[in-house]
């Protein structure tokens, strides 16, 4: 790991692409980052909707990427860059790409690029497999281009997170997995995984798009303009420095605090040198005022049932726990996955949908006390929710551990009296599209060989 711990932070109150090109450049210059040979750029696009009815601060903005690509272009010893990523499980990346402006922009830089740039899914990609010796992989199978790279550039999108409170450079690594290894200790070993994940995606260089930053749920947040872009070459001072602008210490965000006590370094961000527009924690506080107050907007989706309890909704939720042992609650697989769920459902049917919605009882984890489900219908969420359920009209069990928004909106579909976004055309048509491509792809590319292949020689293997 690179233990430069100094962090570059310039104002940037616009996107716009030139503007940012020469931020960029500049930083990479003071910074000492020199880029050679293949770059493997990483941004953060964990979902995008079309013309960004959903909301446009869920993905690294188009104009950081463009301006990232084109002041990686511009080194003289650079001599190709290809950018991925896989975004959220269970959907077709090349759709975020498409509704994010990806495309678009990249047709635009390769026309200014004095070298190759090209655009790639990650879960379309061939894959090698790296040695992680971690506590959840031991080793991980991530895109070719990324593991052959010379260099590794992050792209990360400051913002907040419905479990982990911030997402940033450090967790941009879950996006190097395909949805097979992404879901693997996607539960209450999230934290050591996302560690764990640092063996095989530690960048070069980061450069963190905080100009508009997402509050809410990471999905779909709420944008406020604190106008600052942040470059450095250490991930965790990066984060910490983000992680500050938001309201939070390193002991707030999970995988930070993890990373700390596993030895990774800086721990604080007193250890951090601040450089630039800001060059004080004073300045970075003057500045996190901006996009203050912390609201309820800003910890929206956080609180499942005080949400619900907010729009009035008859829907009954009970969080129950996981550990049997100590009784402790899962915080990171299938609340993630409801969190994301019911943010979507409310975008996407609006509160008046939730005043109006079936007094269901949904379940995750396990709840000792009996539920009177008083004749309604019944959704055990995830593979440990267990209740003493009596007077149900019908329990559904979603086995899944852990159970991601996609499940819920498959399997619940319109079972909750609202609007349901698997009904709707302009939602699964483009979906279907996109799903239809991406695996024609990875026949073309031979990607779905070179899985069967991996499972008769390492999966199938074990099981005989």
């Amino acid at each position: 790991m690179n233990n430069d711990a100094r962090v570059l932070i310039r104002k940037c109150e616009s996107y716009n692409r030139d503007i940012i090109k020469d931020i960029i450049a500049d930083g990479m210059e003071e910074l000492g980052f020199r880029p050679a040979g293949n770059l493997f750029v990483k941004p953060n696009v964990v979902y995008a909707s079309k013309n960004g009815i959903y909301g446009s601060t869920a993905y690294t903005h188009p104009a950081v990427v463009g301006g990232a690509l084109l002041a990686l272009s511009d080194q003289p010893d650079v001599s190709r860059i290809d950018m991925g990523e896989k975004t959220a499980i269970g959907y077709p990346t090349r759709l975020s790409y498409k509704y994010a402006g990806y495309y678009d922009e990249i047709r635009t830089v390769k026309k200014y690029a004095p070298t190759p740039v090209s655009l790639f899914c990650i879960e379309e990609d061939l894959r090698d497999r790296v040695f992680i010796g971690g506590l959840v992989h031991d080793a991980l199978r991530i895109s070719r281009k990324m593991a052959r790279a010379d260099a590794r550039v992050y792209l990360p999108k400051l913002k907040c997170h419905c479990v982990s409170n911030m997402t940033g450079a450090v967790k941009l690594n879950i996006g190097i997995c395909s949805d097979d290894e992404r879901a693997i200790r996607h539960d209450f070993m999230l934290n050591d995984k996302i560690v764990d994940l640092l063996a095989a995606g530690m960048p070069d260089f980061i450069i963190m798009d905080a100009i508009d930053v997402g509050v809410g749920n990471e999905a779909f947040p709420s944008p406020r303009k604190l106008g600052l872009i942040l470059m450095g070459k250490n991930p965790l001072a990066i984060d910490l420095v983000g992680a500050r602008l938001l309201g939070y210490d390193c002991k707030d965000v999970p995988y930070l605090k993890r990373a700390v006590e596993r030895g990774y370094a800086p721990a604080r961000i007193d250890d951090i040198s601040l450089i630039g527009d800001l060059t004080s924690i004073d300045d970075i506080d003057r500045a996190a005022q901006k996009i203050q107050p912390y609201d309820s907007e800003f910890f929206k989706w956080q609180d499942i049932g005080g949400e619900l309890a907010r729009m009035r909704s008859p829907i009954r939720f009970y969080w129950g726990y996981t550990g049997k042992q100590e009784k402790s609650k899962c915080l990171t697989g299938c609340m993630m996955g409801a969190k994301m769920y019911f943010a979507f459902l409310e975008k996407f049917a609006g509160e008046a949908a939730f005043q109006k919605a079936r007094p269901v009882v949904m379940v995750i984890g396990q709840i000792d006390e009996p539920i009177d489900a008083d004749g309604q219908e019944v959704f055990l969420i995830g593979s440990c929710a267990k209740a003493s359920i009596r007077h149900a009209k019908k329990i559904t069990r979603i086995d899944n551990c852990f159970t991601t928004a996609v499940d819920l909106a498959q399997i619940i579909r319109g079972r909750l009296g609202m609007p349901a976004p698997v009904f709707a055309p302009s939602e699964v048509m483009p979906l279907l599209y996109n799903a239809i491509i991406a695996a024609l792809n990875k026949i073309i590319r031979r990607r779905y060989f070179q899985d069967m292949g991996h499972f008769l020689k390492r999966g199938l293997q074990k099981r005989i």
